[in-house]
């Protein structure tokens, strides 16, 4: 698989063959940091993944598959980056108020305490709807229609819902915080022996000149 490497202000995608020549020089001198920092993007990758769409409803999948992790070197510095690749369409205050091309999962939010959501009528209530509706040629409160007329030009409700509490109704508060910064604070500082005793092995390495 193609990763993505970034020095400075620049970012290229290598190929598998250019990856592993990087990877074996990075290796080389820090070779016991990277595995660290390569342990952690998975960790916080993984649970992001699978913690996903137990908060929010699953539509494209999109959001809840783009986590992905980076290395990036830096001058003589290596560090791993967790982001979501996940794009949209769409305008806010992240975008300026303009339409344009955004990574949308940052923006992610898991429902609020008074969440409502439009679920589809069963057999029963369609068959309520439908009474009601050739006896007042209206829908009845809290009933919504994709469409009011149907493919053969007939007038009456297409698609109807009913809106009802989420049934994941929750806090509100965003996904990529709670799934990835907070979840990655408690996964370096598991880690922190780990990255203490890897930069001091890379640093005895680089001073013996290996």
């Amino acid at each position: 698989m193609a990763k993505r490497i970034t020095v400075g202000s620049a970012s290229v995608t290598i190929g598998d063959g250019l990856q592993k020549a990087i990877d074996r020089l990075i290796r080389e001198s820090a070779g016991e940091v990277v595995s660290t920092l390569e342990s952690i993007g998975d960790e916080l990758v993984h649970n992001a993944r699978s913690e996903w769409y137990k908060n929010v409803d699953e539509r494209t999948g999109r959001s809840g598959r783009g986590t992905e992790y980076r290395l990036e070197v830096r001058g003589d510095a290596v560090r791993m980056v967790v982001f979501n690749d996940a794009k949209a369409r769409g305008k806010g205050k992240h975008t300026n108020w303009q339409v344009r091309e955004y990574n949308y999962a940052y923006y992610v939010h898991r429902p609020g305490p008074f969440s409502r959501k439009l679920q589809a009528l069963d057999a029963e209530e369609y068959s309520r709807l439908m009474s009601y509706w050739r006896e007042h040629k209206s829908l009845p409160e809290g009933i919504t229609a994709r469409a009011m007329t149907d493919s053969k030009g007939r007038n009456r409700p297409i698609g109807a819902t009913k809106e009802v509490e989420n049934p994941k109704h929750w806090d509100g508060k965003n996904l990529w915080k709670l799934l990835v910064i907070d979840v990655s604070k408690r996964v370096i500082a598991s880690r922190l022996v780990a990255l203490d005793k890897a930069l001091s092995a890379a640093g005895k390495r680089l001073a013996k000149g290996a």
